[in-house]
């Protein structure tokens, strides 16, 4: 396919507000993507060139491309005296992409096609070492000269890593479902491999190339392998631990630490870690890989905690601490000042046998075999099995004074199921406040100037929001003021300028009320954690807005919204907030009280 028409493709998506209409539009797409365009097409689609475990980053920030549009607007016409236009231009729209599409008008079409493109994509991103930032501006400008208006727009989008389409994985396994028997039947098999493989092209790949027949026996039989992480299974919350006790007798119980969620893979003499998101963090624990390597075993995935330690103490360090080992500069600095230790809790491979299907009983067996040794770095979370609702509740207690966040239920009979929440495994956490159920994941729309004290730090409050998996967007549940650290205000503004959209309207990512728009507004890609005192219905807030409930369907025009919420967390490890479906999920936990 020319790219020209795939952009075009891109254009109609990105038009096009409602996720089922999307998804006959991919479903198009994909049948008029050729075999071996599809994997590259896919990726693109997300803003990637590959998936999310492999760290090939273009590196290209926002302020380097209004430089090359600068460069090749001087290119094209050197005394035109209009070396501001680009940032006026940007000042104007917001968005690199449309400065792009509006400096790229007087170019014809060119002839090439979408592998052409995504070569050219890849050698920008390849582009490392001295020098690397011109070679990167220069293959940038060679490759908009080639292309046209609408071309160059979503291309600036990828290379900024802002693709704009509000696709995400999910309406792509829907069109792929679709595409394969012209419904959703079959939608459940796709979610299955892809929690197992999490690479969206390798499973456009599939789809294209083999038949129904073969495509679900493939699926059916697919299993996990080292250096492809697995999606993370996830937990259901439950409002106390008798009504655990009630959904999960006799379960197998382990603590909820406050820490990094890192899966080990190891095989062939090489260990790699990877995040919660699936990105490669390997580098970060030189220690923890090394211990991983000393293990005798040809191969293993495990999935862990990992937590800072301090081992004079024998306790756990602060999540603020643990952050610290995150940090891709000064690694050996911190490894020696911060060291870690990776509290496992399950086993997912060894030695080349797939254990998700493993009742979670028998899988256990296998770690506590394995890390039977004297280990230091990596080590097995303990694990109780619980006989009574008094005993769950005592040992709930337990972690709780002994300062942790709470504890994990879980069905002892159960298999992993990569990406899926049920209530197989229930998060039990204690908060501030005995009102809520639990702490909520938020993203940080936008922000609010300071006044006051709070004037000499930038802002004052933040417009937060909760994920809706229905459309792509992102929905507002509060205002956060309180809760913030004088001494990390003046880092979390530098994080929020670098996310500032510079709009004169609200961006069609978010559904916000305009009483509420704030001072500056940014890409969600900070995730906060908060705590707050109750979910309340609110004509101000748009989370859940038009959903109603089995408490107050009259209400169900309003939106939910958070009362007095505070930050605990800034930075979570995470790609996407708590969605509206888990906001009521923990409102009605709450109205049950």
């Amino acid at each position: 396919m020319k790219f020209f028409e795939f952009a075009q493709f891109l254009q109609k998506i990105e038009n096009t507000p409602k996720r089922l209409e999307m998804t006959y539009l991919m479903t198009e797409l994909i049948k008029k993507l050729d075999s071996d365009e599809i994997e590259k097409a896919v990726y693109l689609l997300t803003g990637r060139l590959a998936p999310l475990f492999v760290p090939l980053e273009f590196n290209f920030s926002k302020k380097l491309i209004l430089r090359s549009l600068s460069l090749r607007l001087d290119f094209l016409n050197p005394l035109s005296g209009e070396k501001n236009i680009v940032e006026k231009l940007y000042l104007e729209k917001g968005d690199c992409g449309l400065v792009a599409e509006e400096l790229i008008k007087e170019n014809i079409s060119a002839d090439l096609t979408i592998r052409d493109v995504f070569s050219k994509l890849e050698e920008i991103a390849n582009c490392t070492g001295k020098g690397s930032v011109e070679q990167k501006i220069n293959l940038y400008i060679a490759l908009l000269q080639k292309l046209d208006s609408l071309s160059a727009k979503f291309v600036t989008r990828i290379i900024e890593g802002n693709i704009r389409l509000g696709l995400s994985d999910k309406t792509l396994l829907d069109a792929f479902s679709w595409y394969v028997t012209g419904d959703k039947s079959i939608r459940e098999i796709f979610d299955k491999a892809y929690g197992k493989r999490p690479d969206i092209g390798f499973i456009a790949k599939q789809v294209k190339t083999l038949s129904k027949e073969e495509l679900l026996t493939s699926f059916q039989k697919m299993e996990i392998t080292p250096f492809a992480p697995v999606a993370s299974k996830l937990v259901e919350r439950e409002l106390d631990s008798q009504k655990s006790w009630e959904r999960l007798p006799n379960p197998i119980v382990q603590p909820k630490l406050d820490g990094l969620r890192g899966q080990l893979h190891f095989k062939n003499g090489i260990a790699k870690i990877f995040s919660r998101n699936m990105e490669e963090m390997t580098m970060q624990f030189p220690e923890i890989c090394l211990e991983l390597k000393s293990l005798n075993i040809e191969s293993i995935i495990l999935d862990s905690e990992i937590i800072g330690f301090n081992f004079e103490q024998d306790k756990y360090r602060t999540y603020q601490e643990t952050m610290k080992r995150k940090r891709k500069h000064e690694i050996t600095g911190h490894a020696e000042s911060i060291p870690v230790c990776a509290m496992c809790f399950d086993i997912l491979y060894l030695n080349g046998e797939d254990l998700t299907s493993v009742k979670l009983k028998e899988r256990l067996k296998k770690l506590h075999e394995i890390l039977k040794g004297d280990l230091k770095n990596i080590k097995i979370l303990e694990t109780k099995e619980i006989t009574t609702a008094e005993e769950l509740e005592e040992y709930y207690l337990k972690n709780i004074k002994s300062g942790l966040e709470g504890i994990i239920i879980k069905d002892s009979e159960s298999i992993y199921e990569p990406g899926t929440r049920n209530f197989k495994w229930i998060k039990l956490k204690a908060n501030a406040k005995a009102e809520m159920v639990d702490t909520i994941d938020v993203a940080v729309m936008g922000f609010y100037g300071g006044k006051g004290d709070r004037a000499q730090f930038g802002f004052g409050a933040l417009l937060v929001g909760v994920f809706n998996e229905d459309d792509g967007k992102y929905y507002s549940i509060g205002k956060v003021g309180s809760g913030f650290k004088e001494e990390e205000m003046k880092t979390m503004l530098t994080d929020m300028r670098k996310l500032e959209i510079k709009v004169k309207e609200i961006p069609e990512i978010f559904v916000v009320n305009k009483q509420l728009y704030p001072d500056t507004w940014i890409e969600p890609k900070i995730i906060a954690e908060i705590i707050a005192d109750e979910i309340t219905r609110s004509p101000a807030h748009t989370a859940a807005i038009g959903i109603k409930t089995g408490f107050d369907d009259e209400n169900s025009v309003k939106g939910l919204s958070i009362r007095f919420p505070r930050l605990k967390k800034w930075k979570r490890d995470k790609l996407l907030p708590t969605t509206v479906k888990e906001i009521i999920r923990m409102y009605e936990l709450r109205k049950k009280k």
